[in-house]
């Protein structure tokens, strides 16, 4: 069975509309974003596993993305802003006015005199989301692909606050490793402000990754590439006296997920990948120079 189920923002009574992006299609489908709206996603943008799955094993779960989550700054385009520019898109598109938003029921009434939510549209206003029906790599020959544009007034904490995760502990686990680690020290995680004290009415204490949130996490001498992974996380924490404890909660969490946590984590992050891919090739080529060295000396 291949996982094909994408976000599920737009749907009909049939099922999604939307489906799971490969990640070879990744970068086509946000070069069209690009195109549409002025805006510009470099890589370090594309949050969570966005663009980053890949694996030798071929599935196509393996190696595909749910959904677009790009990092969106808020002090560059406002969410009615980008909500305009995609609606002059759609209508271009020949999409009609009643087609385009997503609408709650009572919207809907008020609007369509249809007194359900209407989720099969293009365009769903969501918090401090914009969620777009986008066609993959710009055609919906393709099959179309939910994207999150996650608005931020803080892009570099979001970015931090929202990576993706490794093939043994995702994005979703390192947040929930994140959030258990600051209860453990007395305070909260929050991934819109950074950490925050609880008993003081959530009064940011620090959103500072290079030094900040990654010391009063895991301690002293911590820097923001220990907070990279799950991995990473455990790793340096390792030390800490209080690290059963601290980390407690999320391993109840990870069990009832049924994730195992084993005594020694083998790191397996994207950085590994393409280092295990270079020796693989060096040794490759090596091999072939000893064939044809061998060769010649027949």
């Amino acid at each position: 069975m291949i996982l094909k189920e994408g976000g599920n923002i737009f749907k009909t009574e049939q099922g999604a509309i939307t489906q799971r992006i490969a990640t070879k299609d990744v970068q086509a489908s946000i070069d069209f974003i690009e195109k549409i709206t002025g805006l510009t996603y470099d890589e370090e943008d594309w949050l969570g596993t966005t663009g980053k799955k890949e694996n030798a094993d071929g599935k196509f779960e393996n190696n595909s993305s749910g959904d677009l989550d790009l990092n969106t700054d808020s002090s560059k385009i406002s969410k009615a802003q980008l909500i305009k520019k995609l609606t002059v898109w759609l209508k271009s598109q020949g999409v009609d006015d009643a087609e385009i938003m997503n609408l709650g029921k009572v919207d809907n009434k008020k609007l369509n005199g249809v007194a359900v939510a209407k989720n099969d549209g293009w365009i769903k206003d969501a918090g401090d989301q914009v969620h777009f029906r986008t066609p993959i790599a710009g055609s919906d020959k393709n099959g179309f692909v939910q994207t999150d544009f996650m608005f931020t007034d803080d892009p570099v904490h979001q970015r931090n606050a929202k990576r993706g995760g490794t093939d043994q502990f995702g994005g979703t686990d390192r947040a929930i490793l994140l959030s258990a680690i600051a209860r453990g020290r007395g305070v909260k995680f929050s991934p819109k402000f950074g950490i925050v004290d609880p008993n003081n009415g959530d009064k940011v204490i620090s959103n500072d990754w290079n030094k900040g949130i990654p010391e009063i996490l895991l301690g002293k001498g911590a820097k923001e590439a220990d907070t990279h992974t799950v991995e990473s996380m455990l790793a340096f924490l390792k030390k800490d006296p209080n690290y059963e404890q601290l980390i407690a909660p999320w391993k109840e969490t990870m069990a009832k997920a049924g994730k195992e946590v084993p005594e020694q984590i083998k790191y397996n992050t994207l950085e590994d990948k393409q280092l295990d891919r270079i020796k693989q090739l060096t040794g490759s080529l090596l091999n072939s120079s000893v064939m044809i060295s061998g060769a010649f000396n027949k």
